[in-house]
């Protein structure tokens, strides 16, 4: 039940597990995945601390087979994580960084 919660929380952009808890108490998705269990987000959130390996290689196996299927198209994604009004635009400093950074992507799900 927590890994349908918990994967169906990632792909509906639900990634909090206080936020996670709070869709178990009134979303009706939630609630039919979590068979109208209401976990604590203390629950979801060291669950998902104690399975992090076991996780991270079921994510991996459904991106290949996401990707096997057609239903996804791999590729690189940047994010600035800094606050503030930065420029990121072609010739500014942190877009030379990121692309300098972005050269070689880690994890396993760049060797998908």
């Amino acid at each position: 039940m927590m890994v349908k919660v918990l994967l169906y929380g990632y792909c509906t952009g639900v990634v909090s597990s206080r936020r996670m808890a709070e869709a178990l108490e009134v979303d009706v998705a939630f609630r039919y995945l979590a068979a109208n269990q209401q976990p604590d987000f203390r629950t979801l959130s060291d669950f998902r601390k104690e399975h992090r390996e076991a996780l991270e290689g079921l994510f991996v196996e459904i991106l290949r087979l996401c990707r096997e299927a057609g239903l996804t198209k791999m590729g690189r994604v940047a994010l600035d994580g800094r606050g503030g009004g930065r420029q990121c635009g072609v010739g500014s400093e942190p877009y030379a960084r990121a692309v300098g950074k972005g050269d070689q992507p880690a994890g396993e799900a760049h060797a998908l």
